[in-house]
């Protein structure tokens, strides 16, 4: 008898789910975006592999970490453009 084992998910993977979501939400404060993509993308890594929720958790924390550098580069951009006035 083959015994098939549940791909079961620990707090970590939620929480990397929850962080990247976060991010996302939240891109346009780049700082706290950025922060929860990373944090949520470490927790990520941490959890089995093969769990649908950590790769979830993966994606969105890369989603709101390219979100997040994208408006940290447009704010950057309007300061310098506004303080060449």
């Amino acid at each position: 008898m083959i015994k098939m084992e549940k791909n079961k998910s620990t707090g970590v993977g939620v929480a990397s789910l929850v962080l990247g979501i976060f991010s996302i939400v939240f891109c346009w404060f780049p700082f706290v975006g950025l922060g929860a993509g990373i944090v949520g993308l470490v927790c990520a890594c941490r959890e089995n592999p093969r769990s649908g929720i950590a790769t979830g958790g993966l994606v969105t924390s890369i989603i709101g970490m390219v979100f997040s550098a994208l408006y940290l580069v447009f704010w950057i951009l309007v300061g310098a453009v506004l303080s060449a006035f």
